[in-house]
């Protein structure tokens, strides 16, 4: 059986919107104890994500600047992917752009996100599954 994208993905995604101060997003980070975001625009719809690399990345090398809102410190062209991609593909994005989530859309709507730690948590299930299967044979 082949894992698709929706098969592995959160479907309850927390965002914030681009006007949000970084501050709330830094209490929403340590009381969801999540490392990064999608940001949105007032429709809903993905402008970009936001991570805690990108809060200290972006607000310690900027000088007298100090930007104050997640649009401000987002990655623009968020990494995503369709529902029926396949986990594999997933997978060698993250890799090979040295990213931790991606998030799963259909047009501009968020349909969920697939982190390190989902991807990991479905090969542990799936390895799991097999192994059973090997000893129930």
């Amino acid at each position: 059986m082949t894992l698709i994208a929706e098969d592995v993905m959160v479907k309850e995604v927390l965002t914030v919107r681009e006007e949000t101060p970084l501050k709330e997003v830094t209490a929403l980070f340590k009381e969801k104890k999540i490392t990064g975001v999608p940001v949105v625009n007032a429709a809903g719809e993905l402008l970009g994500v936001l991570s805690e690399s990108d809060i200290v990345r972006k607000t310690t090398s900027i000088g007298a600047w100090s930007p104050s809102t997640a649009g401000q410190v987002m990655t623009n062209n968020a990494v995503t992917v369709e529902p029926t991609e396949t986990l594999q593909r997933v997978c060698e994005l993250m890799f090979n752009r040295r990213i931790h989530r991606v998030v799963v859309t259909e047009g501009m709507q968020i349909r969920g996100i697939i982190t390190t730690m989902d991807v990991l948590r479905a090969i542990a299930t799936h390895l799991k599954q097999k192994s059973d299967d090997t000893f129930a044979s």
